[in-house]
């Protein structure tokens, strides 16, 4: 009796072992932008670079009275090799037409990673950026892009693809009289298709 408990003991054991390692192994999957609704990705059909474009992008700012205002954006990434994340560079960050006679300029260019959740679907996480904001009731105001996370879908969930952020911090790092703090709601869409892949 005792040896059949011992050996249905050892039986689990090894059998969560096997469990976890599936899903360790699943969690640190490769992620692969690709041009193409295939897995894995080709190398020939690999992303080497991406453009999305944000219309009408908002700032939410905790100002009494609000001051939320809207942007247009255009972004433009380079894209590194199959990693778990992949690293997308921006090259550009360019925005246009905000309201509330605000102007938002980027200072600091940062990076994306991305990782692979699901089919057609990764976590996209921007680092590093610094965006310059000024508007009518103040000015020379610095805001980081830092641990922002978003969702990044490929074109079979979303036409060509798209970034969206919800509600995402961006903190004071430089200004007087700023608001210490405003968030992002954005949905970034790719000039052209992207599959997320693997």
């Amino acid at each position: 009796m005792r040896l059949a408990k011992m050996i249905g003991t050892v039986l689990t054991a090894i059998l969560v072992v096997m469990v976890l390692g599936g899903v360790g192994s699943a969690m640190a999957e490769t992620t692969a932008l690709c041009t193409a609704d295939e897995d894995p990705c080709e190398e020939a059909n690999q992303v080497t670079e991406v453009h999305f474009e944000a219309h009408n992008l908002s700032i939410l700012s905790p100002l009494e009275g609000g001051y939320d205002y809207g942007c247009d954006a255009l972004l433009s990434a380079t894209v590194g090799e199959l990693g778990k994340p992949q690293t997308l560079e921006a090259q550009s960050l360019v925005y246009t037409s905000c309201g509330q006679g605000c102007t938002r300029t980027t200072e600091k260019l940062g990076t994306f990673s991305v990782l692979k959740m699901e089919s057609e679907v990764a976590e996209i996480t921007a680092n590093g950026f610094e965006i310059k904001v000024n508007c009518s009731n103040f000015s020379n105001c610095i805001y980081a892009f830092e641990e922002g996370v978003g969702t990044l879908e490929g074109a079979l969930l979303a036409e060509n693809g798209h970034i969206t952020y919800s509600e995402v911090p961006l903190k004071l790092i430089k200004g007087l009289l700023c608001p210490k703090e405003a968030k992002l709601d954005a949905l970034f869409e790719s000039s052209e298709p992207i599959y997320v892949s693997s």
